[in-house]
């Protein structure tokens, strides 16, 4: 399995819609994907860096996939209309990032 992330930096001036993520992107998202290997997909909202200043992002988003060919593939079919809608929510460039999961780690 793998877990991409999509990390939306909080860039000064830049905006950001929990709301229309969290509520209508999201699932959304997930309604298209699914078809193609999205097993989850989950989302945090930055509330504060820990010292209290603005979060380093917005919002970091994770989806797993069954493989990277089902990810890439589900992008080939569905990009398009994912990005189409990030102006819907932000002026930011999600930043995205592949993971391989690593064992279970608690004890």
């Amino acid at each position: 399995m793998i877990r991409v992330s999509a990390l939306y930096p909080n860039g000064e001036g830049s905006r950001f819609d929990a709301r229309y993520y969290v509520e209508r992107h999201e699932p959304f998202a997930a309604g298209m994907l699914k078809p193609f290997g999205l097993l989850e997909i989950r989302t945090a909202i930055g509330q504060s860096a820990l010292d209290g200043a603005p979060p380093p992002f917005w919002a970091i988003s994770e989806m797993v996939f069954t493989t990277r060919d089902h990810f890439e593939t589900a992008m080939d079919r569905c990009g398009e209309r994912l990005f189409a809608d990030i102006p819907n929510y932000t002026d930011v460039v999600p930043v995205l990032q592949f993971s391989e999961l690593g064992a279970d780690t608690q004890s």
